[in-house]
């Protein structure tokens, strides 16, 4: 009797190291998962969304703006100092100007809102639920003014850095991503050359 308990309370011990290796194993593969769907998402360096959520997130848009029959607009973003940054304070600065500046507009805009960064120092965002076209002007005055803000590198110098931004706002200027982040980028590009925020 004395042996059967014995055997019994190895065969149990051994069936929750069995357990137990298998959660292991579980957990390991969950992590694996979502660092698999963060590096397939998200931008590595900064967090926000990558190209391919920003496709998601645009189509989903789309779909939204169908339904509730309210327009959204797509902003293209891009720094005006920043290949002088990088230049002159090297590549570790410029990371941590794009990582301010993706803080920056994440707390800019809504949750509902996406901000993405397409590489190098161009950004996308979707703004939902624009009722007026006037809105924009608001919003763009935002951003411009975020990205005027100086930003203090960890050696303790400060930079400006500046932006040009572009509008397109669905669906009258685009029924699709493709064509009004063309819009978008040829606004960027306006507003960049005349050195004026664009109009709306």
């Amino acid at each position: 009797m004395g042996a059967t308990i014995l055997v019994l309370a190895y065969q149990l011990a051994g069936a929750r190291a069995t357990v137990h290796a298998l959660q292991q194993d579980l957990d390991d593969l969950q992590a694996a998962e979502t660092a698999l769907k963060e590096r397939a998402y998200y931008d590595h360096l900064t967090g926000l969304a990558n190209r391919s959520l920003l496709i998601d997130r645009f189509h989903l848009a789309i779909e939204r703006s169908k339904r509730s029959r309210i327009p959204f607009a797509a902003v293209m973003i891009d720094l005006n100092n920043f290949k002088t940054i990088n230049d002159t304070h090297g590549h570790a600065a410029g990371d941590q100007v794009l990582v301010t500046i993706g803080k920056r507009l994440m707390e800019t805009v809504r949750a509902s809102d996406t901000v993405s960064r397409l590489g190098g120092d161009e950004f996308v965002l979707i703004i939902e639920s624009i009722e007026d076209r006037r809105e924009l002007a608001q919003i763009g005055q935002k951003l411009i003014d975020i990205l005027a803000e100086k930003v203090q590198l960890d050696s303790g110098q400060v930079v400006s850095v500046g932006g040009s931004l572009g509008f397109a706002l669905y669906p009258g200027d685009g029924a699709s991503m493709e064509t009004m982040l063309h819009v978008a980028d040829q606004a960027m590009y306006d507003c960049k050359t005349s050195g004026m925020m664009p109009l709306f």
